[in-house]
C-alpha cells in the first residue's frame, strides 16, 4: 500500500482548477470576463483604471475558488502583503 505524504495531499487540494470541472468552468468564465475588460474598455485613463479595478475584483473571485490558480494569474494575497 502506497503512503501519501502530507505534501502530496496538500498539492492535490491546492490546484482545484485541474481536479474540479465545476470550478474550472467558473474560473474559465471569469478569465474570459477579465480578458474582455481591456479589449472593450474606454481609451481614457479613467476607463483603463476602471478596467484594472474590475480585473482585481475578478481575480478575488477566482481566489475564492482556487487561491493557487489565482496567484498564477497575478493575484496577490492581501494577508501575505501585510506580512511583507
Amino acid at each position: 500500500m502506497e503512503t501519501i505524504t502530507q505534501t502530496q495531499t496538500k498539492n492535490k487540494m491546492e490546484w482545484e482548477y485541474y481536479t474540479n470541472p465545476s470550478k474550472r468552468r467558473k474560473i474559465n468564465n471569469l478569465l474570459a470576463d477579465a480578458a474582455s475588460l481591456f479589449a472593450n474598455c474606454e481609451s481614457s485613463s479613467a476607463g483603463r483604471t476602471e478596467a484594472k479595478r474590475r480585473e482585481k475584483e475578478i481575480l478575488d473571485s477566482i481566489a475564492k475558488l482556487d487561491r493557487h490558480f489565482a496567484a498564477q494569474c497575478g493575484w496577490k494575497d492581501p494577508h501575505q502583503m501585510l506580512e511583507e
